[in-house]
């Protein structure tokens, strides 16, 4: 992992999270800089809330979104997640114990009825689903291509 370019992280640092380039397949995600335990707030967030989805918005309710959020549109997505979002009291909490420098992760379907774009996962999760999608909306033909379905 390697600090974002400064064009990608204008006022995305403080001592407790910050929003690095991870690699070429994952790009921006959000990595702890201080330990975390089970069930600890990690961030609460605010940002712009609209009727539009975006490539890093997340949806409040069914007719709303929230974006500009300072790290919670680079959190990563993992099928067995670390972090649990709070789209009512708009906080990130803890769902295990998380060291300094991990990525955290949340897992997109559990928010999202349907995603800007879906895609193929390689998280690496004993339980990957190999294909993300919101929990609305069914694969669509790349999805059910990669997952062998019809």
């Amino acid at each position: 992992m390697t600090s974002a370019p400064d064009w990608a992280t204008a006022q995305l640092k403080d001592d407790a999270l910050e929003v690095v380039y991870l690699d070429e397949g994952r790009g921006l995600g959000v990595v702890a800089r201080r330990s975390f335990a089970l069930g600890d707030i990690i961030h609460r967030f605010a940002g712009v809330v609209g009727e539009n989805i975006c490539q890093h918005s997340l949806q409040i309710d069914a007719d709303r979104h929230i974006s500009g959020t300072r790290y919670i549109g680079f959190l990563s997505h993992g099928c067995d997640p670390n972090c649990r979002l709070d789209m009512v009291g708009f906080t990130v909490t803890a769902l295990r114990d998380i060291a300094a420098d991990d990525v955290l992760t949340v897992d997109y379907a559990e928010t999202e009825d349907r995603l800007h774009r879906q895609f193929a996962c390689s998280c690496g999760a004993v339980a990957c689903r190999r294909w993300i999608h919101g929990r609305a909306e069914r694969p669509n033909d790349d999805g059910r291509a990669r997952l062998g379905v019809e």
